[in-house]
């Protein structure tokens, strides 16, 4: 009966306070809207391979190279001397490979894995066919997903189904043995295909057991932590043992191994694990936002009912019963605006998810992490924001409120708690603007940053470096698109422009100390540099017609005769190798003869340093060496002018189709290709461009709402004022200015925040913005012309109201 009777009261105050009402649901709405989805993606991101039974037992060994960079890979033979060391290790390893499935004539791409034959005791992965303990045993088994198994025999089983592929150059008939169940979006393991990997003799790989040549990933299983533990404390000895003396390198200083939980892959790299972070931090602040929100106009409306409650207590309510009234009717507040918050999220969901570049959902019934979170922020900010009313409100005693002409609480502490609670509210709406501003403006310039090259204009073929391909018909192919209208040049290297990949040696200026710097090269065909539009800082670049200037192969560049080795190879420096090798200017580099294994190099240019990877990697100092004669597995680009870029693609398929019919042929432009290393960020920039609208507009709302209970708070004050000769302006610049005091004291907590926030972020970058004065001024303008524009409706409607009508009861 009680409790109906708390109802019919919740009831009766929404219904007389519809505003006050509609203000409080609908920003707290918002920010659990915000809240949900922006958790949505910390979770999808942060669940990377926890599909996989026993997931947290396996872990990848990860390898340092010579520079300090870390990798995901280690040599193929490393897991044959693991296990010798380690007789009781579970432990398995796998590699991507180059394949093309043969069917019916048609000819697709595969996305292969070549795997050891206990890939399956380290990785428990469900099975839609196939009898686990048998899998790959053989040589010619097959493992499929569900999606490849329809997509190559329908509604048939799969199970003895044969199909060809075509790896690593060589054909082989396959039979299918096992389908994996298709797994889910977080996941980083993706092949379609598995096959067995199978170690070959040291004839046919002499690269297999040598360190350095890390190609494959070695997962190893434990059944408890301490087991992982004891491991990663043995691998600096293991590296001892194995490395041995006939390596040229030093082992403790240039090879390091390091056990990682494959939890934690997906985001090992520091900037992945920041912007995660950052979501979250963002979620939360959002929902703070909303919360503050809530309590503020709760702590308002609050002083409003302290009659209300001396009544009840007169006619016999307890305090207990009191404060379990307001924080019940606070909590089903608080529920409706959550119910409403995740209608919000199911309609901006799919618009969302698009924005993105990820599928998100909400799953009711399956899932019970959102229905936790969901009770933890209805708990919460229900409790939060009727604990002021229940413990406050309810310890006055009736005679001395009724006796009052005043509200208990409304007084000075009130407003000051109230006026606090608003500060927070813009310091986080002007933090997350000024973060916008500068996140989107720093989004913005890596799309018109300078590479050093012309991105414009130009197409890579990325089914160019296919092992199957002939360096005849990769000549071929060159021939045919130089012929095509349009068509400006046509090139090819081992890796993009600015690419350092992974061929390394020492190069040494004359008179330097010691063996000199540890520098990237590229091998480079004729006209690489000319076709990506490379610009000089000093020299010139490799020409055509001077056959000094080109080295006749790149296989095998420093076993030559003693007679190539006295000859100077012609090379190209980027400003990086420059600084690198100790030289004072480009020009100063000009003519200069440098050193790398008993050959040597003749600098005969030196061009501004490209980037053709991600913006928050430093650029490497990099050796262009030019090859007259073709590149095995390089990769091709072709610039273009004056042509539909969609037409010339068609001609460059019907060439490619002509010279290798074996092959399917793949292409994007360059533009294309570099929204891939900035789409992290662009999905950042997008976050937070939402987070800061929404933030804004929650604040907005809250001071509307504040506005319009204070402004009815002091008509009888205002209609005094006017009586007293106050003018319509005068008084709406007091009220605009007393709201304003907490927003302009709201940017000076959020400034600072705001800097070292953003510093911390663009500091990941090696291309950046400055952080300039401007991003600050601009979101604290923006906000207060929003707070101006938000309380003087209210303002003029008080001030116009005539003194009679506010002092008709005096």
């Amino acid at each position: 009966m009680i409790w109906a009777s708390y109802a019919r009261s919740l009831y009766r105050t929404m219904s007389r306070h519809r505003l006050y009402a509609a203000i409080n649901v609908l920003g707290l709405a918002l920010g659990v809207a915000v809240f949900v989805v922006l958790m949505l993606v910390v979770r999808f991101q942060t669940s990377f391979e926890a599909w996989i039974p026993h997931a947290d037992q396996i872990y990848v060994i990860r390898s340092k190279d010579v520079l300090g960079n870390w990798y995901p890979n280690v040599f193929p033979g490393m897991l044959d001397e693991l296990r010798g060391d380690y007789p009781q290790l579970v432990a398995t390893h796998a590699t991507g490979a180059e394949a093309t499935v043969r069917r019916g004539g048609a000819v697709t791409p595969a996305n292969v894995s070549m795997v050891d034959p206990s890939f399956f005791k380290v990785f428990d992965l469900p099975l839609a066919a196939g009898d686990k303990a048998r899998l790959l045993q053989s040589p010619d088994d097959l493992v499929v997903t569900q999606s490849t198994a329809r997509q190559y025999f329908g509604a048939a089983n799969p199970i003895g189904q044969r199909l060809t592929l075509d790896l690593n150059k060589k054909l082989h008939d396959y039979r299918v043995v096992g389908v994996i169940k298709d797994r889910p979006p977080t996941t980083e393991m993706s092949a379609d295909f598995l096959v067995r990997l199978e170690v070959p003799t040291p004839e046919a790989d002499p690269n297999w057991r040598e360190w350095g040549y890390n190609t494959t990933t070695t997962y190893l299983r434990f059944a408890t932590p301490a087991q992982a533990k004891a491991l990663s404390g043995d691998l600096d000895s293991f590296i001892d043992r194995h490395v041995g003396t006939s390596t040229h390198r030093q082992p403790r200083k240039n090879i390091a191994l390091r056990l990682t939980p494959l939890l934690k892959m997906h985001l090992i790299t520091p900037p992945a694990e920041a912007i995660v972070a950052a979501t979250a931090a963002v979620a939360v602040l959002t929902l703070l936002l909303a919360a503050v929100n809530y309590v503020n106009l709760a702590t308002a409306r609050a002083s409003m009912r302290a009659k209300e409650v001396a009544l009840r207590k007169v006619m016999g309510a307890t305090r207990p019963g009191l404060i379990a009234q307001f924080v019940g009717e606070s909590v089903v507040v608080a529920l409706c605006g959550a119910l409403i918050g995740l209608a919000i999220c199911e309609l901006v969901l799919p618009l969302f998810s698009a924005a993105i570049g990820v599928t998100l959902k909400l799953d009711y019934l399956g899932d019970p992490w959102l229905a936790g979170l969901m009770a933890f922020v209805v708990l919460v900010v229900g409790v939060g924001a009727g604990a002021y009313p229940a413990f406050v409100l309810s310890r006055f005693q009736p005679a001395s409120v009724l006796a009052s002409t005043r509200s208990p609480g409304g007084g000075r502490a009130g407003s000051r708690l109230r006026e606090a609670l608003v500060v927070l509210q813009f310091a986080i709406a002007i933090g997350f603007t000024i973060g916008m501003a500068a996140i989107v403006s720093q989004a913005a310039y890596l799309h018109r940053a300078d590479l050093g090259f012309q991105r414009q204009g130009l197409i890579e073929v990325d089914s160019f470096p296919h092992q199957a391909l002939t360096p005849e018909q990769r000549a071929s192919l060159l021939t045919a698109w130089r012929a095509e209208p349009g068509v400006v040049a046509a090139a090819q290297a081992d890796g993009k422009p600015g690419d350092p990949g992974d061929r390394i040696t020492h190069f040494k200026r004359p008179g330097a100390p010691g063996d000199g710097p540890i520098i990237h090269f590229a091998s480079i065909g004729p006209s690489f540099l000319q076709t990506f539009g490379a610009r000089l800082l000093a020299g010139r670049l490799p020409d055509p017609s001077r056959a000094a200037d080109f080295s006749a192969s790149s296989q095998d560049v420093f076993l030559v005769s003693p007679q190539e080795a006295a000859n100077a190879v012609n090379i190209v420096l980027n400003a990086q190798a420059v600084q690198a090798l100790g030289f004072r200017s480009p020009r100063d580099a000009l003519g200069q003869v440098l050193t790398a294994n008993g050959r040597r190099f003749m600098v005969i240019g030196v061009i501004r340093d490209m980037r053709f990877h991600s913006p928050r990697e430093k650029i490497e100092p990099l050796i262009y060496w030019s090859f007259s004669g073709a590149i095995d597995f390089g990769e091709a680009a072709v610039r273009y002018a004056g042509v539909d870029t969609d037409d010339l693609m068609a001609r460059m398929a019907v060439d490619w189709r002509r010279i290798v019919p074996t092959e399917p042929f793949e292409a994007k432009t360059v533009v294309a290709k570099l929204e891939h290393y900035y789409q992290t960020d662009n999905q950042v920039s997008r976050m937070l461009t939402l987070a800061a609208v929404l933030a804004v507009v929650i604040g907005c709302i809250g001071l509307y709402g504040l506005a319009s209970f204070n402004t009815a708070q002091r008509v009888r004050e205002i209609g005094i004022r006017k009586t007293l000769g106050a003018t319509t302006a005068q008084i709406v610049t007091l009220l605009i200015g007393q709201f304003l005091r907490p927003v302009v004291l709201a940017n000076l907590l959020a400034w600072p925040l705001a800097f070292l926030a953003l510093r911390t972020y663009l500091a990941g970058f090696d291309q950046r913005i400055a952080l300039s004065p401007a991003y600050f001024l601009a979101a604290s303008a923006a906000t207060i012309l929003v707070a101006v524009a938000t309380v003087s409706g209210q303002a003029l409607l008080v001030a116009r109201a005539t003194p009679a009508k506010a002092l008709r009861h005096e």
